[in-house]
């Protein structure tokens, strides 16, 4: 639980990132829970001391939920919030391989082409392992999302080789 000043918001901004960075799951505003672990009670506490340094209030809670079906439930919720971020990849994913589809029937093989999407992969690339380290319980889309990354990467293979087709250079390597 936490309470910044209203002003500036850049830390009341820096601290949900921070939170929402760790798979934080928020249960009403400024009050969020997080599985108890080293590794995140480490980051809590230097949180805590930024929320105080910058005027505000913070409290470090370790609670034990008792019912099976209380604890079932926030598992759930920690479940949903993370295939709701897969969900968002996946879509980025479809766009990605829209994108190639488009330049293809467009007949825009270019190198210009390739490196604007080699960026793009890469951008999937970085992002899915950050979801994966907010999943912290498992949830059921990184499999279907692992999956549709490999298929993106399969899919810039193609259209790079491609683009070295159209561009009359052998893509084997020297």
């Amino acid at each position: 639980m936490y309470k910044v000043p209203a002003q500036p918001s850049t830390q009341r901004v820096y601290v949900w990132r921070k939170l929402k960075g760790w798979g934080a799951l928020y249960l009403q505003q400024s009050v969020c829970v997080l599985p108890h672990r080293e590794d995140l009670q480490q980051h809590l506490a230097q949180l805590k001391a930024d929320i105080t340094a910058g005027g505000g209030e913070a409290d470090l809670l370790t609670i034990c939920i008792e019912e099976p079906e209380q604890n079932a439930m926030l598992v759930d919720r920690f479940q949903q919030q993370a295939d709701q971020e897969y969900q968002e990849f996946l879509g980025q994913c479809r766009d990605f391989h829209s994108e190639l589809s488009h330049e293809r029937e467009i007949s825009n093989l270019s190198f210009a082409e390739l490196e604007e999407n080699e960026a793009e992969l890469a951008k999937l690339r970085s992002w899915l392992p950050k979801i994966r380290d907010r999943d912290l319980f498992d949830a059921q889309g990184y499999l279907e999302a692992t999956k549709a990354f490999k298929a993106c990467e399969l899919d810039f293979q193609l259209f790079t080789e491609q683009v070295y087709q159209a561009q009359g250079i052998d893509s084997e390597p020297l």
